[in-house]
């Protein structure tokens, strides 16, 4: 995939650190291993990671894309993505939210090229429709330059009031041009809310955004000095012997920080929303967004079957069975799982 803004400025970071507890007893039994989800091959052999990477790569080389992982997932780092050059896989010694999840990488591409520009991605979503969701990712690092000191974050078209979404509320009507202004940055709203910033046509905030490394940078001194004056001296210290002890020392000293809350949502006239249209995009944050997209893609009974095998809580396959059940053209269950059909929501 080509594009026509100067791709030698053009950074990733993918955000590889979390731990996704809502699902991980759900994927623990669908996947084994470790039930985290951004290693897990839900469907075929490629994992979460592995699937966004090669998304990714359409867009920006792997020499120009940094992966930040937990010191704790070294092994599920070696054996899914032995390819990758060794200097871009960051490893974060505590999970301390999104903000240095993202400032961490950053530091790293400000000491390469304090001048880059840089796309972020998170590495556990779902995206059926990969190469139109990439053209519309080549499309905001194009804005950066039209928007050098604003973050340009993609916005999903969304089909319902997701309240367990993060929301973009856009200042004025749609534009076939290109991004809006932001009005208000939303973070999980109430259901209410959610149904109102539905009717607004407001958008989900996917978390994939491109942006000056500047502007980026700038919005944090704002919103969170404390955080900018930890990390930015990180960047200084990239080039000492002592740089990872020194980057430890930090992450003992620093708050958490989720990026959505404590900088965008306090910042919202730095922030612009790119529309994109319905993609079959899903954060696959909980098993029952899991299970709507392989109904999507025809591969639920499959999973459905997996579960079986695996001897999964009953719980979880009443949710898959209640799933299937939706299906118009589904198999009928078995009279041995019949009993799981009735409808429930669990937390996995």
């Amino acid at each position: 995939m080509e594009s026509h803004h100067n791709q030698q400025k053009v950074w990733g970071i993918v955000l590889a650190a979390g731990n996704g507890t809502r699902v991980l007893s759900f994927l623990t039994q669908l996947c084994g291993g470790t039930g985290i989800k951004q290693f897990c091959a839900v469907t075929g052999r490629r994992s979460m990671l592995e699937h966004t990477l090669a998304r990714v790569e359409t867009v920006i080389p792997r020499e120009r894309t940094l992966i930040i992982v937990s010191s704790k997932d070294q092994a599920d780092v070696a054996q899914q993505i032995p390819h990758w050059p060794a200097q871009n896989i960051i490893y974060q010694p505590a999970n301390r939210e999104t903000a240095p999840g993202i400032l961490l990488p950053l530091a790293h591409i400000s000491h390469r090229h304090p001048s880059a520009t840089v796309a972020i991605f998170p590495s556990d979503h779902f995206v059926l429709n990969e190469e139109k969701f990439m053209s519309y990712v080549n499309r905001a690092i194009a804005e950066t330059e039209q928007y050098p000191q604003e973050v340009i974050l993609l916005g999903m078209t969304p089909d319902a009031p997701e309240e367990s979404y993060g929301w973009i509320e856009p200042e004025g009507k749609e534009s076939p041009h290109g991004s809006l202004a932001v009005r208000r940055f939303w973070e999980k709203p109430s259901r209410p809310r959610a149904h109102e910033l539905f009717s607004k046509r407001s958008f989900w905030n996917t978390f994939v955004f491109a942006a000056k490394a500047d502007a980026i940078w700038n919005m944090v001194l704002q919103a969170a000095p404390d955080l900018y004056h930890s990390f930015s001296s990180v960047c200084l210290m990239l080039k000492s012997q002592y740089a990872q002890a020194y980057i430890e020392h930090v992450y003992r000293n620093i708050r958490t920080v989720n990026f959505s809350t404590e900088i965008c949502r306090p910042l919202a006239n730095k922030l612009r929303v790119l529309p994109v249209p319905d993609l079959g995009w899903s954060d696959w944050g909980s098993a029952e967004r899991i299970c709507a997209s392989l109904k999507a893609i025809g591969k639920l009974e499959e999973c459905f079957n997996r579960l079986k095998q695996r001897s999964a809580d009953p719980k979880i396959l009443n949710l898959v069975a209640a799933h299937l059940e939706e299906m118009p053209r589904a198999k009928k269950i078995p009279p041995s799982t019949r009993q799981l059909r009735r409808p429930a929501t669990v937390d996995v």
